[in-house]
């Protein structure tokens, strides 16, 4: 150790270490870079859908039909009340077209029709919250009217929504 003080070299065991482990990280580095070498890149990822298998997506997406926007009468309780009610049905984007043909063909007897069910339904069907009864009429007249798709046998109309306001009663 007075050796070492003196010359003011280190001690060749310090510099061997240093140079074996220096050794150790380059064969470390060149053994990683050449994995990643030999695996090559990865595969390239395309999109593997055609236009036809979009418009088919898109034919199967729901849309939302305004069937009926109007003030609705009900006196089944003495008492008659207006609601404010917009009603929706939901089809498939394919079946779009022949509803709202129909909607137009058809608009008054389709409004007759529900008209005599809001008529005809008693004062507790207005106050649930989902107001399932009346949405349960209508959806059902809506399945007698479109039926189901022929090729699929699914119902056209998948779902019946009524969007209706607090009544305002009318008479005195």
């Amino acid at each position: 150790m007075a050796d070492e003080i003196k010359t003011g070299e280190p001690k060749s065991g310090g510099r061997k270490t240093m140079l074996v482990l220096a050794a150790m990280f380059i064969v470390e580095a060149v053994v990683i870079v050449g994995a990643f070498m030999l695996a090559g890149s990865p595969p390239e990822v395309g999109a593997m859908t055609s236009a036809a298998d979009i418009e088919s997506a898109e034919d199967e997406k729901l849309r939302e039909i305004l069937v009926l926007d109007d003030r609705l009468p009900n006196n089944k309780s003495g008492v008659t009340y207006l609601y404010a009610t917009e009603i929706y049905i939901q089809a498939k984007r394919r079946h779009q077209g022949r509803i709202e043909a129909e909607l137009d063909q058809f608009e008054n007897e389709i409004r007759s029709e529900i008209n005599a069910i809001w008529k005809t339904s008693e004062p507790q069907h207005f106050q649930e919250p989902m107001l399932e009864t009346l949405t349960r009429k209508i959806d059902a007249m809506f399945n007698r009217r479109f039926g189901a798709d022929q090729e699929t046998g699914e119902r056209i109309v998948s779902k019946c929504v009524i969007v209706m306001g607090t009544g305002m009663r009318v008479d005195s």
